[in-house]
């Protein structure tokens, strides 16, 4: 930051009594890291596995854990782990309650409500297949935990929705503030969105490869769709507003500066143009357990180039520069 101030020559007095420009360099955030990009990986991952596993129909064919589909495990822990680290990284943990207040203005509220309905919700929807002890404890309660009746169905459609606000919410967070314009823009939100889901039906494929069950050429579509269209949602914002103030100054790091290998060969190339293309190859071979090698190398590829994603994210979120002009003041008199 710099101030600078003048005296006219020739006798005249000051042109401003305090400074005749002021400059604010552009200013790298240094609140979200390492901590948060993990957060919304792994709520990207838990709501996305969990949608996945019920909207392709593989809760009953993937194994169980204490007779709980496998998918929904999977997703109860990667929300946990994430609710986990973000309460830990609060500093104040007893005070956690206070990201549940505002929902009207807030996106944090909506994340904070969406991840304990979620929970609640597709708690409550497994809740009779819980298995102890070799007894079912709650199978009583009377709704099919596959969503095959109407209890359940309602309870999956709940959880479903609040799922889709907990993979959402984190790229709204950053969307919407004005401040830092690279994080401005609804590609941000998009762009996690895209990456959460491609990550979940990478996962999903990689626990039917561990199940034994072969992956199908429509799961390798839709994973190549989903990926196909996150390659889009990122150009479409590396090429928008590129001479903003603060922007600038974020894609200069990615393309050009210090974070360039990993954005460019790490994020974009492994972790999203070449998942794409070996999930299209994927769903035309022939051989079923060639696809299956394939449907894993993409949630090798997919999961930390989402990590990275979201990190390089936050991690290029840069304040504009500043300049207030000189404004000259009234000349005194010469006497």
């Amino acid at each position: 930051m710099t101030a600078v101030s003048s005296t006219a020559g020739g006798g005249a007095g000051p042109q401003n009594v305090f400074m005749d420009q002021f400059n604010l360099e552009a200013r790298t955030q240094r609140v979200w890291d390492i901590n948060h990009a993990i957060w919304f990986t792994l709520m990207g991952v838990g709501g996305g596995v969990f949608l996945a596993g019920r909207i392709l129909n593989l809760t009953e064919g993937l194994g169980y854990v204490l007779g709980i589909p496998t998918v929904d495990v999977v997703s109860f822990l990667a929300i946990a782990v994430g609710g986990a680290i973000l309460v830990a990284d609060l500093g104040r943990p007893l005070q956690a309650w206070r990201a549940f207040v505002n929902v009207r203005t807030s996106w944090i509220s909506w994340g904070a409500w969406s991840d304990l309905i979620f929970l609640v919700m597709a708690g409550l929807l497994v809740l009779p297949a819980l298995s102890l002890g070799g007894s079912e404890p709650f199978s009583g309660l009377g709704w099919d935990p596959h969503g095959g009746d109407g209890g359940g169905l309602a309870l999956e459609i709940i959880a479903g929705v609040a799922a889709v606000v907990v993979m959402t919410y984190a790229g709204a967070v950053l969307a919407r503030p004005r401040a830092i314009p690279y994080w401005n823009s609804p590609a941000v939100p998009l762009q996690f969105l895209l990456s959460s889901a491609a990550m979940s039906v990478a996962v999903v494929m990689l626990i039917e490869v561990i199940a034994g069950e072969p992956v199908t050429a429509g799961q390798m579509v839709l994973l190549g769709l989903l990926t196909a269209a996150l390659t889009v949602a990122v150009v479409v914002h590396l090429l928008a507003r590129t001479d903003a103030p603060g922007k600038k100054e974020s894609l200069d790091r990615l393309l050009r500066g210090q974070y360039r290998s990993m954005f460019v060969w790490g994020v974009f190339a492994s972790g999203t143009v070449a998942p794409a293309v070996l999930a299209f190859a994927g769903a035309v071979v022939g051989v079923s357990g060639a696809r299956d090698a394939l449907a894993v190398i993409c949630c090798v590829l997919l999961v930390p180039g989402g990590f990275w994603l979201r990190l390089l994210t936050l991690r290029v979120g840069i304040f504009p520069p500043v300049h207030i002009p000189s404004v000259s003041g009234p000349r005194m008199a010469a006497p």
